[in-house]
């Protein structure tokens, strides 16, 4: 047994370099990650005490905003809009706590290669500092990952996510991609669209951080399956090869179960990255909570015919009622506030569009597990204690110290091999 006391720490030491898989390209996730520095750290860039931070600014060399939920039109990073308070009909499109849309507060930019003007992304911002936002995050149950979502109250939405057996979704981020999807003027479907009548699209590329990194990996697996649904019930099908998505995702927290992560792996392959710091508690929540009943149940169906089976079925089904009733109730309590928020959602137009009323809605099904665990190709970098010399705590306690988009800059240009 070798006891040699600095194993361990080699890890963490400053000239670690981690091998990046085969499809991974450091220079495209670092740029990608500049594109969540724009979203993310608005409010910091217009902090007195912090907007000479150069850390807070995006360097999206190459790269040009082509679309801008926050303000329709803009094509400029690290932009202070001129605002008149005094309108309060206006929102101020610098405050991140008010620019987002929809029940949840979601933004997102459209951004294009100067390079290859055919090769766009989408970047999706993670939380902010107001509760509609929060609340994405504390919606912490599970939703079926086709026909999940509830809209309207009391009728399921055919949406797909995922297409394997008992794949499920964190509740939250689900209602966060339908925002993000559907709002009528400001979504992602409707600027699609128009990107796809104006331009040709080679490649799209996805990517958030922390919370939009977790709703990023439901977008994707959303437009893989809009891609190629037989019926082209979203009008997307020519206008981009579904093997030219590919997401770069950071500090993601678990956007759904393990069946859901294993139908992301399947139909992504060597197109979905996620770069998790060690040390970064985000990526660890939400918990999962499992129960011997979730491990067991393919054992119980294969044995539900021979004796030995019998007396597994019956203590597995006990502990699963138990476990899915509490389950249930608390899915159906947040399913209900999450529909009836979404009365006021601007999303009617494209949902009569894509759902017509003549189709067949399936019924609201409840989830079956909460065994959540990350979706995507694990890419990970390893945090430095207080940050080291490379991202220093300082002076004030810093909760986050591991989670800031800026402190993975750093670690990546550290870390990660180039390719």
């Amino acid at each position: 047994m070798n006891n040699d006391p600095t194993l361990g720490q080699r890890i963490h030491q400053r000239d670690i370099l981690t091998s990046v898989p085969a499809g991974f390209n450091t220079a495209e996730a670092q740029q990608l990650l500049e594109f969540c520095i724009e979203l993310n750290n608005q409010d910091d860039r217009n902090n007195a005490h912090k907007k000479a931070d150069p850390n807070v600014y995006a360097k999206a060399t190459e790269w040009k905003i082509f679309y801008d939920s926050r303000h329709p039109g803009n094509h400029e990073w690290n932009k202070s809009w001129p605002y008149n308070p005094i309108d309060d009909r206006l929102k101020d499109p610098n405050n991140p706590d008010s620019n987002g849309f929809g029940p949840l507060n979601n933004a997102w930019i459209l951004v294009q290669s100067l390079k290859d003007p055919t090769v766009f992304a989408i970047a999706i911002r993670g939380t902010v500092g107001e509760w509609h936002s929060i609340l994405a995050d504390a919606y912490a149950t599970s939703i079926p990952a086709y026909a999940g979502i509830e809209y309207p109250l009391n009728s399921a939405l055919p949406v797909t996510f995922a297409a394997t057996p008992k794949a499920e979704l964190h509740l939250g981020f689900s209602y966060a991609s339908l925002a993000l999807l559907f709002e009528d003027d400001l979504g992602i479907l409707t600027q699609l669209h128009h990107l796809k009548y104006n331009h040709k699209i080679s490649k799209l590329l996805i990517t958030g951080h922390s919370q939009g990194a977790a709703i990023a990996t439901l977008i994707h697996s959303f437009l893989y399956y809009a891609l190629t649904d037989p019926n082209d019930r979203y009008g997307l099908k020519n206008s981009l090869n579904p093997d030219k998505l590919k997401s770069y995702v950071f500090a993601q927290p678990k956007p759904g179960n393990l069946q859901f992560a294993q139908d992301f792996a399947r139909i992504t392959k060597e197109n979905a990255y996620v770069i998790n710091n060690d040390r970064d508690p985000v990526p660890q929540v939400p918990l999962s909570l499992e129960t011997i009943a979730e491990v067991t149940q393919y054992i119980a169906e294969d044995n539900n015919k021979i004796k030995i089976g019998s007396w597994l079925n019956h203590v597995t089904e006990s502990i699963s009622h138990t476990t899915n009733s509490f389950r249930d109730k608390l899915a159906e309590l947040f399913s209900d506030k999450m529909a009836d928020k979404f009365k006021y959602a601007n999303i009617e137009r494209n949902i009569k569009s894509y759902f017509p009323a003549s189709d067949e809605k399936p019924y609201v099904a409840l989830a079956d597990s909460l065994n959540y665990t990350l979706a995507g190709q694990l890419v990970p970098v390893f945090g430095l204690e207080q940050g080291g010399d490379l991202y220093p705590i300082g002076s004030s306690a810093d909760s986050l110290l591991q989670h800031h988009a800026s402190s993975y800059r750093l670690l990546i240009s550290q870390q990660l091999v180039r390719q």
